[in-house]
């Protein structure tokens, strides 16, 4: 009996012995363990990238990025402008048609409520062939007060321009110079591009023409900027006011402005319009090529944007029901006669849906309106009394971008 108390106390002073060591030395021994298989990792991953990093033909990079310059290059303009006189957003005339006004060496300005153009110094700019008969894109700001507009060309050649349109909601307008044998751009798919890919921009930063600089994709619809106050002193509004821009970190600097910014291929996925502040602080900003596509086509065609008017004024719901999770955007008003008074909508309604587009708010519903063209119909999904209801409106025409 004794040696079996014996036995059972040793044994249990064992246990006890093994559960003190677990207790204290086995984290000390799983923490090493783990470290030591991390570190190890990390040296795999440093030796392996090492030995890849040499394999890697730098000649492969620096080919792409010298085979994107020569297919942009031929495609990029430098624009001068002298003789500033006020635009007007339906403005279509040749540029002697005119009177010239006194201070043409001033700098020129988008907007005077809106800030300096944060990429074109005075009388300069960018533009991008776009067509075989000589139509350019550029920026609408780097046209304000231009009266006798002249193109410099890759090959030498320095002709004059006329305004075909422009759209100040995009700040986008159209030229048109009589010159054959020109290289127009590609047109790419800013939807496709994803956030990260590389991307080139190419224009005349402070006059110095065929300049090309390179860098990543860093966002997109990027919105309201103007409405962020980092961006509302006056030396750092953004230009444009369409609420749907590129990101880069492209270096863009005055003089830029009109310009493409390309991707891999050479093809133009955005016209550069803005940066923030009056030097480049490693963000840039671009109108989609898709946009900037619309744009051209209607310009083309009409000689500016016919951009859809509703006729309502629209506000932020404020949610006083529990009961409704989600904020809508509310009618406050309608004018009377217009699409909206014609299409049944009155103040109160709750607008859900645009055509199959979910309303989140007042600047998303007021851009799905603006760019649905003017004479087509729209559908509007309303919630009126509790009751869901769906009503058509022909959109009218906006006779003035704000």
């Amino acid at each position: 009996m004794r040696h079996l108390i014996g036995s059972s106390l040793l044994s249990l002073v064992i246990v006890l012995v093994l559960l003190m060591v677990l207790r204290y030395l086995l984290p000390p021994m799983l923490e090493s363990s783990r470290y030591s298989w991390h570190r190890g990792q990390l040296r795999a991953e440093y030796e392996q990238s090492g030995e890849k990093l040499e394999q890697i033909s730098w000649d492969g990079l620096s080919e792409v990025s010298r085979l994107v310059t020569k297919r942009v290059q031929p495609s990029v303009v430098h624009i001068t402008i002298s003789n500033q006189q006020p635009l007007t957003s339906t403005l279509s005339r040749k540029p002697k048609d005119l009177v010239p006004r006194s201070g043409t060496n001033r700098e020129t300005r988008w907007n005077a409520d809106s800030g300096i153009d944060a990429l074109s110094p005075s009388g300069q700019g960018s533009g991008v062939l776009v067509s075989n008969d000589g139509h350019i894109l550029t920026n609408y700001h780097v046209l304000n007060g231009g009266v006798d507009i002249t193109v410099y060309l890759t090959d030498q050649r320095m002709l004059p321009a006329e305004i075909v349109g422009v759209d100040k909601t995009t700040d986008l307008a159209l030229l048109k110079i009589d010159a054959e044998d020109l290289m127009p751009i590609d047109w790419g798919d800013s939807d496709a591009v994803e956030i990260g890919a590389p991307v080139w921009a190419v224009g005349s930063p402070f006059g110095l023409t065929g300049s090309v600089s390179f860098g990543i994709l860093s966002g997109k619809h990027r919105v309201d900027l103007n409405a962020n106050p980092q961006y509302r002193s006056s030396r750092e509004r953004i230009s444009s006011r369409y609420a749907d821009l590129m990101q880069s970190d492209v270096a863009v600097n005055p003089g830029n402005s009109g310009g493409p910014l390309v991707n891999g291929r050479g093809q133009i996925i955005g016209i550069n319009t803005a940066i923030v502040g009056e030097s480049y602080r490693g963000v840039s900003f671009s109108i989609p090529s898709n946009v900037a596509k619309e744009v051209l086509d209607q310009l083309l065609k009409h000689g500016r944007v016919r951009r859809g008017w509703l006729g309502v004024e629209l506000v932020p719901e404020i949610l006083t029901d529990p009961s409704i999770e989600t904020p809508a955007v509310v009618v406050r008003a309608v004018v009377p006669d217009s699409p909206a008074a014609q299409a049944g909508l009155s103040p109160g309604d709750r607008v859900i849906k645009l055509n199959e587009t979910e309303v989140v708010s007042v600047e998303q519903a007021i851009d799905t309106i603006r760019d649905t063209p003017a004479g087509e119909s729209i559908e509007i999904h309303l919630q009126r009394d509790g009751q869901r209801v769906v009503v058509q409106a022909v959109l009218g025409e906006l006779s003035f971008a704000p």
